[in-house]
C-alpha cells in the first residue's frame, strides 16, 4: 500500500491531517506547503497516480541557476493533503504549523515514473509564485538536488505582450509584516535595517504605469506623482514590484510621519520612497527567493535610482550596536530580518521590529471635551477577537490645526453606542465615535491595569485598517 508508511507515522485521533486513502486522480497538480516544524522547510508535492509524491526542501526552490537546492524524498501523501493547512500537535510526527505557499499545475518532460527511476527529470511549474522549469537530480539515498533551468513560455503569463513590455506575475499582494520583539535577535542569519516612519507602500510598475498599494490595499498612486514618475524612469520597459516606505525626512535626516502628513495635506511634495525589497522582475516572481538573493538583484537596480528613490541600507552583524545608534539618533527603531527567509506575505518571526520608543497604532472610539469648544482627549483601544479593548485616553500632542481636523472627522462619526468593552476607569463624559479612525500614539508604558501612561498623539493613520489594530506591547506590570 503506497500510503502505509504515511498512516503508520500518524495518530489520526490526535492530528487533524487527513487519513491516507488512495484516491483516483487524473490531474497534474502541485502544492508547496511551508512547514514550521523542528526545522522550517518547504514540502513539495506532485499529484500522481492517486497520491502526492513528496519531497522536503529545506530552503525551497530557487530561481538562481547556480544554486543547487537539497530535496529529501519523503513518504507519499494522500491527495486530500493538497489543501491541508493547520497545526500538527506537539509529539506527533512533523509537529508544527503547515501553510500553503503555492498551488498550480505541472508537466514533467518524459514522465514522472521514468524520471524518478532514472534519477533525473525536468519539471515545468505553473503556479501563482513558481513559474518556470526545474531539474531534479538524484544523488544519494533519498537525497535529490533541484536546479532552476529557466523560464518556460508555455504559460501565457510568462509571455511578453505585443509591444515587447513584460507582464508582472501578480498585481496585488499582502505585505510581509514584522513581529514586535523586545530583544535584538543575534546570529549570522540576521540583517538589520532602520525602521522608517511613513506609509508602507508596495509599488507595481508595468507597461509605463505605476500603482502604489498601501498595507491595507488602498491606491495611493495619485498622492505621490513625482515618485511614480521616478519609478517609471527606473523601470523603463521592464516590469517591477518594490516593497518600501514612503517618507519625508526632517532637517536632521530622520523620517517624520507628521511631516509626511503635512506634505500630503499642503501638497509640498518632499517625498522619498525608501525601497528595501524587490518582489518581481518582469515575469519572475521573486518571493520564493531568499531575502539575500532578492537584495543582490535589488542592489543592481539601485544603481539607477534618482534622488527621491533610496535604497534601504543594512548591516549583517552588530545588531545591538545598530539598535543603540538608532536610539542615540532619536530614530523609531530597527528591523531585523532573516537573510535566508522567503517572502510569505504575513507577520512572522522572519522579520522582527525592535522599537526605541513605545509607539503603535490604536483605534479612536471616542473623545472628551475640556469645555464646549476645546478637545481634552481622545479615547483609544485595540481589537481582540473583534472586541475593541479600551486602553486609555490621550490628551497631548494636538495642535490647533490637528484639533480642527479631528473635529471635522468626529462630527461624521458620532454615535450613541459605546464601541469599547466597558471597564472601571472609563470616562463618564465620553462622546462616542464609530471606530473608523486609527491614530499613531507614543506612550511611556502600559501599566499593570493595562492602560497607557503618558500617552501622546502623533498623527492619524489613513493607511491602516482599524480591524487590523492589535496590542503589540506587553504591559510592564
Amino acid at each position: 500500500m503506497r500510503l502505509k508508511k504515511y498512516n503508520e507515522k500518524r495518530d489520526f485521533n490526535i492530528t487533524s491531517e487527513p487519513k491516507g486513502k488512495l484516491q483516483h486522480s487524473t490531474g497534474k497538480k502541485f502544492v508547496v506547503q511551508f512547514h514550521q516544524a523542528r526545522k522550517d522547510h518547504y514540502d513539495f508535492r506532485l499529484e500522481h497516480r492517486g497520491v502526492l509524491v513528496s519531497w522536503a526542501v529545506p530552503k525551497g526552490l530557487s530561481y538562481d541557476k547556480s544554486d543547487k537546492r537539497l530535496a529529501i524524498r519523503v513518504e507519499d501523501h494522500p491527495i486530500s493533503y493538497f489543501d491541508f493547512e493547520g497545526i500538527i500537535p506537539k509529539g506527533e510526527y512533523g509537529a508544527g504549523k503547515v501553510e500553503i505557499f503555492d498551488q498550480g499545475y505541472y508537466k514533467v518532460i518524459g514522465g514522472l515514473p521514468a524520471g524518478i527511476k532514472k534519477g533525473n527529470f525536468k519539471i515545468a511549474l505553473f503556479g501563482k509564485h513558481l513559474q518556470g522549469l526545474w531539474t531534479f537530480v538524484h544523488f544519494r539515498d533519498d537525497n535529490w538536488l533541484i536546479i532552476f533551468d529557466g523560464d518556460t513560455t508555455k504559460n501565457k503569463t510568462l509571455k511578453k505582450n505585443e509591444n515587447g513590455i513584460k507582464k508582472l506575475p501578480f498585481k496585488k499582494l499582502s505585505p510581509q509584516l514584522a513581529l514586535l520583539s523586545q530583544k535584538v535577535p543575534k546570529g549570522k542569519r540576521w540583517i538589520y535595517e532602520i525602521k522608517y516612519d511613513g506609509y508602507r507602500i508596495i509599488s507595481f510598475i508595468e507597461k509605463g504605469k505605476v500603482y502604489l498599494q498601501t498595507r491595507n490595499g488602498l491606491d495611493y498612486s495619485s498622492k505621490f506623482p513625482t515618485i511614480c514618475q521616478s519609478l517609471k524612469t527606473i523601470a523603463g520597459e521592464n516590469a517591477l514590484v518594490f516593497d518600501g516606505e514612503m517618507v519625508v525626512f526632517d532637517e536632521d535626516g530622520r523620517s517624520d510621519f507628521a511631516l509626511l502628513q503635512e506634505n500630503l495635506k499642503y501638497k509640498k511634495g518632499n517625498f522619498c520612497y525608501v525601497i528595501f525589497d524587490l518582489l518581481a522582475q518582469n515575469d519572475r516572481d521573486l518571493r520564493m527567493l531568499t531575502l539575500g538573493e532578492r537584495k543582490k538583484i535589488l542592489q543592481k537596480i539601485a544603481k539607477f535610482f534618482p534622488k527621491n528613490i533610496i535604497l534601504s541600507e543594512f548591516v549583517t552583524k552588530n545588531g545591538e550596536e545598530c539598535f543603540n545608534l538608532a536610539k542615540k539618533l532619536g530614530l523609531e527603531g530597527i528591523i531585523a530580518k532573516n537573510i535566508n527567509s522567503t517572502y510569505s506575505g504575513e507577520r512572522n518571526q522572519d522579520w522582527q521590529k525592535i522599537k526605541c520608543v513605545f509607539r503603535q497604532e490604536f483605534v479612536i472610539g471616542g473623545y472628551t471635551m475640556s469645555d464646549k469648544t476645546d478637545l481634552a482627549s481622545i479615547l483609544v483601544g485595540y481589537y481582540d477577537n473583534d472586541k475593541l479593548i479600551y486602553v486609555g485616553n490621550v490628551g497631548t500632542g494636538f495642535s490647533e490645526k490637528v484639533k480642527q481636523d479631528l473635529f471635522l472627522k468626529f462630527n461624521a462619526l458620532k454615535t450613541e453606542k459605546n464601541p469599547f468593552e466597558v471597564r472601571d476607569k472609563f470616562p463618564k463624559n465620553a462622546i462616542y465615535l464609530k471606530p473608523k479612525l486609527v491614530a499613531e500614539i507614543q506612550f511611556a508604558q502600559i501599566t499593570a491595569s493595562k492602560l497607557l501612561r503618558s500617552a501622546s498623539f502623533i498623527a492619524l493613520r489613513t493607511d491602516k485598517n482599524p480591524k487590523d489594530v492589535v496590542m503589540e506591547w506587553q504591559n510592564e506590570g
